[in-house]
């Protein structure tokens, strides 16, 4: 991903400090557990192939407030909402399509946690 440096740096100047930082080849297994609420969507086949074709970067995250700050500055899921309701947002700026939108934030602490120990603690 070209644009990875960019996004670090965003996230660095609004205060984010990278806790974990790794680069792997998820397995089908690491990302059937990740999205295990998600694998009756009739887009889960492509989304699981999306995640294992090549490497992805996970990051722990901290700062005050981290979830609820860092949802709302990645932006809607959706790139092409997010360019028209926050053009500056990491989704607008990166991501090409819902499937494809460049980044990923939990949306709660047990998420945060449950994926966490799914990619650092195996």
């Amino acid at each position: 991903m070209p644009y990875q440096q960019d996004i670090l740096s965003q996230l660095q100047d609004h205060g984010f400090k990278i806790k974990y930082d790794k680069i792997l080849n998820a397995s089908t297994d690491q990302i059937k557990e990740w999205y295990f609420d998600k694998q009756d969507a009739s887009y889960y086949p492509e989304l699981e192939k999306y995640l294992t074709r090549s490497e992805i970067r996970v990051m722990q995250l901290w700062r005050i407030e981290a979830i609820p700050f860092l949802r709302q500055f990645i932006g809607p899921t959706n790139p092409i909402i997010a360019r028209q309701l926050y053009p500056k947002s990491i989704r607008a700026l990166y991501g090409t399509d819902i499937q494809e939108n460049a980044i990923h934030a939990s949306d709660s602490e047990e998420s945060a946690e449950r994926e966490f120990n799914i990619f650092f603690q195996q």
